[in-house]
């Protein structure tokens, strides 16, 4: 009988090692779950309102520092620059494809010659909407006079209401692929005060 209890002790041990290599893989399944699960999640956040040496396709930027940060070690500074995706109502150092903007702020956020810089109030077309761009392939039917797009302090420049192309419109210019069907005279379209303008009716 002492002789079996080796054999049983045997038995015990090949019992319990598949299971104790089962949980062992799935602990690391698990695991390379959680791993993989990861970078993922921190891609998703994107670089949004995040500082970075360059600006990536895809990105705009809405302040500026000259730090060490992207010097490689050397004695002096150099521009990093705060990300930004662009989206509606957004400020932007620099005017981005696929939006126009309706507001310019002068302030030091944007200076890395100088003591100020422009900033712009990215905004996603609306027709009827008043701003300092025209969309491509938009039109405007009214331009007027103000502050908010003024690049130059006390210095007024012009804003334009910008319409989306329709047969029928009245606008102050036909757009690619538009043509004319007939004229008015206007002040609408005046970049001189009191001198009139032409307008246009679309067709396309």
């Amino acid at each position: 009988m002492r002789a079996i209890r080796p054999l049983r002790n045997l038995t015990r041990i090949t019992r319990i090692v598949p299971r104790l290599a089962l949980a062992f893989v799935a602990a690391a399944a698990l695991l390379l779950a959680d791993l993989a699960v990861a970078p993922t999640q921190a891609g998703a956040a994107g670089l949004d309102n995040t500082w970075a040496c360059s600006v990536p396709a895809g990105y705009t930027y809405d302040q500026v520092q000259q730090t060490r940060q992207c010097s490689g070690g050397s004695s002096w500074t150099s521009t990093v620059f705060h990300l930004r995706t662009p989206a509606d109502g957004v400020m932007s150092c620099t005017p981005v494809d696929g939006f126009v903007y309706d507001y310019v702020s002068l302030g030091s956020a944007c200076a890395q010659i100088g003591p100020q810089a422009a900033s712009y109030r990215l905004r996603t077309a609306v027709d009827g909407m008043m701003a300092c761009t025209v969309k491509p392939g938009w039109t405007y039917d009214l331009i007027s006079y103000g502050s908010a797009c003024s690049q130059n302090a006390g210095v007024p420049s012009t804003t334009y209401r910008i319409k989306q192309p329709v047969n029928g419109l009245w606008a102050c210019f036909a757009p690619s692929g538009w043509t004319t069907t007939a004229s008015m005279s206007t002040f609408d379209c005046s970049y001189t005060s009191g001198v009139p303008s032409t307008k246009y009716r679309l067709a396309g």
